[in-house]
């Protein structure tokens, strides 16, 4: 019998791996592993293309160029249709929820998705001032990317090489791909452009391609299958729970899903595991799989972007799951089966030119979309900490001074972006005093010397060391250094106290150090709540007072040193307040830095 009559089993196995990637994406705390779900889809997909491919091969009729129109036609009516209505509705959401500075990041991974690479897109993004990754609503579409640009070599693989070359081939890539990604990952430490490139993934189709050509026949009646289904469910259901805990993905640490996709594949599974694959209600979950992928990430990416919260609350993870279901629904019997059929009638192929036609026009009037939804915008000083292109932040630009440059009296500034929205205020503040102030800050990096900047993304790593070691060179001789930083976020590392501490008991006793207290923050993004009310909706804020034990402990931390003193800004009632800004005014605080 062949290999690609209907396995209501691996339509099981497909659902079991589209709720282990919802799951973790909801909560990577419920599920650590669930991204392997992915990972499990690409096995499949290689099992099946491969044994597609296999099969014409053997057919009297067969020809290259048929078997490839064929080929590549069915592939793109499988993925291309629902895939587009998905980046143009939601594009169509994000230009009227995104800030202007958040949909211009949005509308470039747009074009790349548009063309199957947001891979490589996201392979390198990385922005302070973007939404963070739970809020990157096409973030899932690298996936779909890689899984293109494998359907695009494959095929010629296959029918080009006879099976004996093939498997030899197969094998050969897997292993010299997975050894140049663990190489990469484990020595070279390079985990986000690995995570989202083709070779990394490209073991995982040629396993499914494997198993393909090694299991051409398949016997119902082979009481093998019974242990091997077992076992490669425990493995796939292992992995979803402890998959983090074998270090860098994927490389060698993918083999543990990989295999226990294969040996479930590999034959159609019996027992109670082919019961509970074959059930009805896994069965269908299995055929929404695709709709449910695509939905789901941009909904809680929404949702997320607009509670200013991963973590959803219960009213908002039960709107998710609705808005999930109703959109895969609709996506798969209105879309996806709509353009199935075994011919592509005329309607069919005028839907899909003006699908596209859509999507490559999306990026533009989208833009334009943003702009009426958008209110006037304040001035960059408002919205950021002051304009990238005239401060030492990531990156020297000129001297990095401030306040009143002919003075003797200087002072260094050093931080992350809390100590990076001092440059106005030290530029204020030394034209009025007679001081100038150094300021070099990175993002999320406190730039003192031995700063942990290996527990930054990668994009922010890089900028982080450059600017530490730029602020060595003044370090030594400073007669003044005042520190400023988000504590609330760096004093959840216990590797940062030990190297603060370090950085105290290590400096000249005759400098003077200021440790300025984080000031209150609001537990949601002020100029999100701006765009939202001004759109129709009653968005409010509080003030998140995860700040007030972490300055509690920089406190304790500074008092253990003569030379160290904190500064109590968050005592003062103007900060306790976090007034948005209505007309002018300042506040000046005396720290006592140039007594």
């Amino acid at each position: 019998m062949s290999s690609l009559y209907y396995r209501p089993d691996i339509q099981g196995l497909r659902a079991i791996a589209v709720l282990a990637v919802i799951g973790f994406h909801f909560n990577p705390a419920w599920l650590p592993g669930g991204f392997i779900g992915v990972d499990v889809f690409l096995v499949i997909s290689g099992f099946l293309i491969t044994s597609i491919l296999l099969q014409k091969k053997t057919q009297a009729d067969y020809s290259l160029l048929k078997t490839l129109k064929y080929f590549y036609s069915s592939r793109f009516k499988r993925i291309v249709p629902a895939y587009f209505v998905m980046l143009v509705v939601v594009a169509l959401v994000a230009a009227i929820f995104f800030l202007p500075q958040d949909f211009n990041t949005f509308k470039k991974g747009l074009e790349k998705a548009a063309w199957f690479n947001s891979n490589t897109y996201f392979a390198d993004f990385g922005d302070y001032f973007a939404p963070a990754n739970h809020e990157q609503p096409l973030l899932h579409t690298w996936s779909l990317a890689v899984e293109i640009q494998f359907y695009i070599i494959a095929p010629f693989i296959v029918l080009l090489l006879s099976d004996r070359w093939l498997k030899w081939v197969f094998a050969s890539l897997l292993f010299g791909l997975t050894a140049i990604a663990e190489y990469r990952l484990r020595v070279m430490g390079v985990e986000q452009a690995t995570y989202y490139s083709l070779y990394a993934r490209m073991p995982e189709f040629l396993a499914g391609g494997l198993a393909a050509l090694f299991v051409r026949k398949i016997s119902e009646g082979n009481k093998g299958g019974l242990w091997i289904g077992k076992l490669g469910l425990v493995l796939i259901i292992l992995s979803t729970i402890t998959q983090p805990l074998l270090g860098p993905f994927p490389g060698i640490a993918a083999m543990l899903p990989v295999v226990g996709s294969v040996l479930l594949i590999s034959q159609p599974a019996q027992g109670w595991v082919g019961i509970l694959l074959s059930s009805r209600i896994l069965v269908w979950i299995g055929a929404l799989s695709y709709s449910l992928y695509l939905w789901h990430w941009p909904v809680l990416a929404f949702l997320r972007y607009s509670t200013g919260v991963e973590v959803l609350s219960f009213g908002i993870s039960f709107m998710f799951i609705l808005l999930t279901l109703l959109l895969s629904i609709i996506s798969y019997y209105s879309v996806e089966r709509a353009f199935r059929s075994r011919r592509t009638s005329k309607k069919q192929a005028v839907g899909v030119l003006f699908l596209a036609a859509s999507v490559l026009g999306t990026s533009q009037v989208m833009a334009k979309v943003n702009l009426v939804f958008t209110p006037e915008q304040l001035p960059i000083e408002y919205r950021r900490y002051a304009d990238p292109a005239t401060i030492c932040h990531g990156q020297i630009v000129g001297d990095c001074m401030r306040g009143d440059l002919s003075s003797d009296k200087e002072i260094l500034v050093l931080g992350d972006s809390h100590a990076a929205m001092l440059n106005h205020y030290f530029d204020y503040l030394g034209n009025n005093l007679g001081f100038k102030a150094r300021i070099i800050t990175a993002s999320s990096c406190v730039t003192i010397t031995d700063f942990d900047y290996h527990k930054l993304p990668e994009w922010a790593q890089q900028s982080c060391l450059n600017q530490i070691e730029e602020a060595k060179v003044y370090i030594q001789d400073a007669d003044v250094i005042l520190i400023a930083g988000m504590w609330s976020y760096q004093l959840e590392n216990e590797e940062f106290k030990i190297r603060m501490n370090s950085f105290f008991e290590n400096s000249n006793t005759k400098v003077k150090i200021y440790i300025a207290s984080q000031i209150a923050m609001f537990d949601s993004n002020p100029s999100r709540l701006r765009r939202f009310n001004d759109i129709g909706f009653n968005a409010k804020s509080k003030i998140d007072l995860e700040y007030v034990d972490a300055n509690r402990q920089l406190e304790e931390m500074a008092s253990l040193y003569d030379n160290v003193e904190y500064i109590p800004l968050n005592d003062i009632d103007f900060f306790s307040t976090i007034p948005l800004y209505k007309g002018s005014g300042c506040i000046v605080i005396d720290i006592m830095l140039m007594k």
